[in-house]
């Protein structure tokens, strides 16, 4: 049987990592908020259309509402016999040798069964004339009673995330409360007497803490800022009073650093001295190879651990690779559609690892997009980074990646 320390250096792949966070997952459960709190979050229920949309026939401009019968028949002037506005009940046509002064969205009267604008009018003496290019037929002008859905159809679907588009459709369709999944609890968590606040003035042996900050960010533009920050000195016992204090009030954690080999990486043991169970600690990836992640379970309560390594790029990579996905699938939102980049200069890597390659991103006149490799020097290279739109993945099986060949990318805003 291998010892434990050679166990903690099973090192997986990425397909690995990814099939081990998911086996652990279980989704979030709901909760019901106000439509005006619910713009971010993750719709929880379907919803269906409680009465044809539009309910009823719309007209689609300022015009008369006649019937196209008479207008085919040869009648060119027609007597106004009343007027439809927005907002007022349906009137009725009694007469089609008549026409009905009709603004754009009022319902079109019974009897009349096509609106002419007003710019192909002529309106004088309470009576309208039609120019001599106007020849409308029946339907012209009106949007159809149910064309944009019927009622009962669903109008969204469960796991869609809640935009204004989206708020839209539910408002109008009078959900003043919607089922939602619960926002996580989020502590971001960095470590390290090397870390200080942004705000002070490091010693030539610090530097400033960045890696929280840019974690906080990158999740609120994901749809998840239910976060607090927190940091842990390079201390064994405050290593482990944090992390049980930290687990007890959050859903997720999320740590920067501290997961590595190094002396003062107590992360690690502090996670599994407070009863989380390790899935995996190292992954065949470059950036990122010391990824830790795991779970506990208390009082019916399902929390994960993610803890990313230290240094910037790395820490921001995995962020993006392997966290923000797994909180879309705890949030109930389905996989989101891979996107891929076509290499726009050959490339070589030889270790038999993954490789998340940052890249800029071009669209060519035809619609396709290449991506443009831009190597950081070490994983701490952020100011490198900093001028790319996401990554590109290169699989572990190949070690020469031709120019034009697509891979998938992963862009930095979600």
């Amino acid at each position: 049987t291998p010892s434990e320390s050679v166990k903690q250096k099973t090192v997986i792949s990425v397909q690995e990592a990814e099939q081990k966070i998911a086996e652990r997952l279980v989704p979030f459960t709901n909760e019901t908020v106000p439509i005006e709190s619910a713009s971010g979050r993750v719709l929880a229920e379907s919803l269906q259309a409680d009465r044809d949309l539009p309910p009823f026939n719309r007209s689609t401009f300022d015009g008369i509402a006649v019937s196209s019968r008479a207008v085919a028949a040869g009648q060119r002037t027609f007597p106004i016999a009343g007027t439809a506005y927005a907002g007022a009940p349906k009137t009725k046509l009694e007469n089609t040798s008549d026409c009905v002064e009709i603004m754009t969205g009022a319902p079109v009267p019974d009897n009349a069964d096509c609106v002419v604008k007003v710019e192909d009018l002529a309106i004088e003496n309470g009576v309208a004339t039609l120019s001599e290019n106007a020849l409308p037929t029946s339907g012209y002008g009106i949007h159809p009673q149910g064309s944009d859905m019927p009622s009962g159809q669903v109008a969204l679907q469960s796991g869609c995330r809640l935009t204004a588009k989206e708020l839209s459709v539910a408002a109008s369709i009078g959900k003043t409360q919607l089922a939602v999944a619960k926002a996580p609890r989020i502590s971001i968590v960095t470590t390290g007497d090397e870390l200080v606040a942004v705000s002070e003035t490091p010693e030539p042996h610090q530097i400033r803490r960045s890696n929280d900050l840019a974690l906080d960010v990158a999740l609120a533009t994901a749809g998840y800022s239910r976060t607090e920050r927190h940091h842990i000195p390079d201390d064994p016992a405050a290593t482990e009073a944090a992390v049980e204090r930290i687990l007890e009030q959050s859903d997720i954690v999320i740590l920067a650093g501290g997961v590595s080999k190094g002396k003062r990486d107590y992360l690690p043991a502090a996670l599994e001295n407070a009863g989380v169970e390790k899935a995996f600690q190292w992954v065949r990836q470059r950036p990122g190879k010391p990824l830790w992640f795991g779970n506990i379970q208390t009082n019916g309560q399902t929390r994960y651990v993610f803890a990313l390594p230290g240094n910037p790029v790395s820490c921001f990579t995995c962020l993006h690779r392997y966290t923000i996905p797994a909180l879309d699938a705890l949030s109930g939102l389905p996989p989101a559609a891979p996107r891929y980049a076509k290499l726009d200069s050959s490339f070589e890597f030889k270790p038999p690892i993954a490789l998340f390659l940052p890249v800029t991103l071009r669209n060519d006149e035809s619609g396709q997009t290449w991506a443009q490799p831009l190597p950081f020097n070490t994983s701490g290279d952020y100011v490198s980074v900093a001028r790319t739109q996401g990554f590109i993945e290169l699989p572990e099986s190949e070690t020469e990646f031709p120019q034009g060949a697509p891979y998938r990318f992963h862009s930095w805003q979600t």
